[in-house]
C-alpha cells in the first residue's frame, strides 16, 4: 500500500519568489491528439495518435503581502517543488511567469493572491 501524503511543508522556489504558500497546483500534462480515422477504421469507432506534449500550467496561491518579492510577469526560470515531508522526489520544470498578484480581496476575508505559471519543455519529476 502506498503511504498516504498530507499537503504541508510543501515549498516552491522560482527566481526571486517569496512569500506564504496556501496551495500548489499543477495542472497536468497532456498531449496533443490528432485524428486519423480512415474509411478503414474498425466498426465506425474514430482512432487518434499522440502529436506535441504540453506539461501545462502550475498556479500558486499566497498570503497577499504588498512587500513580497515577486518576479515581473514573463520572467523565465526553473520552477522546483519540493513535496511534502517523506516523499523522496520532487518535481522541476522551465517555466515562465504567466500571471501575477492575481488578489482576492473579499470583505472581512483574509487577502490572497495567485501566480500562474507556464511550463515549457519537459519537466522533471525525479529532481
Amino acid at each position: 500500500m502506498v503511504a498516504p501524503y498530507v499537503s504541508t511543508g510543501i515549498a516552491v522556489t522560482f527566481s526571486t519568489l517569496s512569500g506564504e504558500l496556501l496551495d500548489v497546483n499543477p495542472g497536468g500534462e497532456e498531449a496533443e491528439q490528432i485524428d486519423v480515422t480512415h474509411q478503414g477504421s474498425s466498426n465506425d469507432w474514430r482512432e487518434f495518435i499522440s502529436a506535441l506534449k504540453d506539461a501545462g500550467e502550475v498556479s500558486l496561491l499566497l498570503h497577499f503581502d504588498p512587500d513580497a518579492v515577486v518576479p515581473n510577469v514573463g520572467t523565465n526560470g526553473t520552477l522546483g517543488i519540493t513535496w511534502p515531508a517523506g516523499a523522496t522526489k520532487g518535481f522541476s520544470c522551465s517555466a515562465n511567469l504567466q500571471k501575477r498578484r492575481e488578489v482576492s480581496a473579499g470583505l472581512g476575508e483574509k487577502m490572497t493572491e495567485s501566480l500562474t505559471f507556464k511550463l515549457t519543455g519537459e519537466p522533471n519529476w525525479a529532481a
